[in-house]
């Protein structure tokens, strides 16, 4: 009987370490650095490329900061566009299982265009408010699949509505160093990025 209960114990505690590694793996602690591609509908000529920056820190119990940060630019004969987009904000998130999470986050951001040449330059932004929720599901301890929807409200020009796709897979023995992957379609853009990412 005794053998019984301490088998069952042990079922009992793996069971906890496993959960509480998948747990982890939905962590909100994290730095990330990717390289993003995109284009607007507006500008088709140019094909933006350039780094982006994002990083989250959870506050306390479900309640996170975030914010992100990117440099894209282009150049079509004497031509040369830049673009910065930054966003900054805060989230909630909810487990719904051991291995999906719900998150709701409002941001604040401001987008800006500069057109330039040998000789002149012109320049162009607003900034904008936008809210963003997200599903992410852990389909292995190291694969995690993810996607959301967002909405932001411009200041001048035309709003935008977004949905994201993505998949991210964690190595080492801790799994905190991911690589991963995402499509992400606004209204009048779209946007694929590739990204490293390190969990604290």
């Amino acid at each position: 009987m005794k053998k019984h209960t301490i088998a069952a114990t042990l079922m009992a505690f793996s069971s906890l370490c496993s959960t509480a590694v998948q747990a982890d793996n939905l962590d909100y602690d994290f730095v990330q650095l990717g390289y993003a591609a995109g284009d607007y509908a507006d500008i088709e000529p140019f094909d933006l490329k350039g780094p982006e920056f994002e990083a989250s820190y959870e506050l306390s119990h479900n309640l996170f900061i975030t914010g992100k940060y990117r440099s894209a630019d282009d150049k079509i004969s004497q031509y040369t566009l830049d673009e910065t987009n930054w966003q900054a904000g805060a989230g909630y998130y909810y487990n719904f299982r051991q291995d999906t999470v719900f998150d709701a986050r409002l941001y604040y951001g401001e987008i800006d265009f500069k057109l330039s040449d040998s000789e002149d330059s012109a320049k162009d932004g607003t900034h904008f408010f936008s809210l963003a929720g997200s599903v992410r599901h852990q389909l292995t301890d190291a694969v995690e699949l993810f996607g959301g929807l967002e909405v932001q409200k411009w200041h001048k020009g035309s709003n935008q509505k977004a949905y994201r796709l993505g998949a991210q897979y964690a190595f080492g023995e801790t799994k905190q160093f991911v690589l991963g992957a995402q499509y992400t379609k606004f209204s009048d853009s779209e946007w694929c990025k590739l990204f490293a990412r390190y969990v604290f």
